[in-house]
């Protein structure tokens, strides 16, 4: 049994009861959310994880996470698995992005130690944690980058994340009934000047000679993160943007028969970016 099923098994008992879980909890910052957990696989590739929700809520031990995490990635057992926690919550922008880059550095550095190629990292995420992804990968444009590393990602896999903020928040303000919904008001704050935060913190913005592959997954029919958004990153990035559309696609709930195709689009986006064929190698 691999070491993150084990653990997502072990949750319900592990307060209750004496069970080792298999995992190693690496710390970035003084918060308390500034941890990474690692799972170690089967070869020295690195694969980064960042969860979602909203950047207001969502944990990188959370049980729906890391489930959506093993759905995705089918063959993850083959690689060391980093899965980032950060700072989030009402009005903490841009905390979470300044976190997920220094935790990358962290990264980096522990990886090198335990002898992992540092040459084959792709950093993963979904929703808000695919825009997260996309900062990771984009940080050498960031102005409040901290945590300069000199070691980019190869590819970033960003699953219907936000790649303009502004955007994004107008969507939400049109097609959501309560306040509450917007989720990107939520995280900037009240005071937050939209088209500075945009102009800084959206991907979309921060493309100029940056040399990056990314694949992004995304569904049409998305009431959370529009569907333009990726067109976005496609028109930007061209021969660098590879788009799966899911026609009719929403936030999550696919079709067993879709989330079939995004595992093996998935499989072969690794594959073409480390030259390895995780299913190959376990059968």
């Amino acid at each position: 049994m691999n070491n993150i099923l084990k653990f997502l098994l072990l949750i319900p008992l592990i307060i209750a009861s004496d069970d080792v879980v298999d995992i190693s909890e690496i710390s970035y910052g003084s918060d308390e959310k500034q941890r990474i957990d690692l799972y170690i696989g089967t070869s020295d590739k690195v694969l980064v994880w960042i969860h979602g929700g909203g950047w207001l809520y969502g944990d990188k031990r959370a049980e729906r996470w890391i489930k959506r995490f093993q759905n995705h990635f089918v063959d993850h057992e083959n690689f060391n698995v980093y899965m980032i926690g950060y700072r989030l919550g009402k009005a903490t922008a841009p905390s979470a992005v300044d976190d997920v880059i220094c935790a990358y550095k962290k990264i980096i550095s522990d990886a090198s130690q335990r002898n992992f190629s540092t040459e084959d990292i792709v950093v993963a995420g979904a929703s808000a944690g695919g825009h997260l992804a996309l900062m990771v990968g984009l940080s050498d444009n960031y102005e409040n980058n901290e945590c300069v590393q000199e070691i980019a990602p190869k590819a970033i896999i960003n699953i219907f994340g936000i790649t303009e903020i502004k955007q994004t928040l107008e969507f939400l303000d049109k097609t959501k009934f309560f306040d509450a919904s917007n989720y990107v008001k939520g995280w900037i704050g009240p005071d937050a000047n939209i088209d500075l935060i945009s102009k800084t913190l959206s991907p979309i913005n921060l493309l100029d000679e940056i040399d990056l592959n990314v694949l992004t997954i995304h569904g049409t029919n998305d009431r959370w993160v529009p569907y333009e958004q990726a067109l976005l990153l496609e028109q930007k990035l061209g021969n660098q943007h590879q788009l799966l559309t899911i026609d009719g696609g929403g936030h999550y709930y696919f079709s067993e028969e879709e989330d079939e195709i995004i595992r093996d689009t998935i499989s072969s986006f690794l594959n073409s970016n480390f030259n390895m064929s995780t299913r190959e190698q376990q059968d």
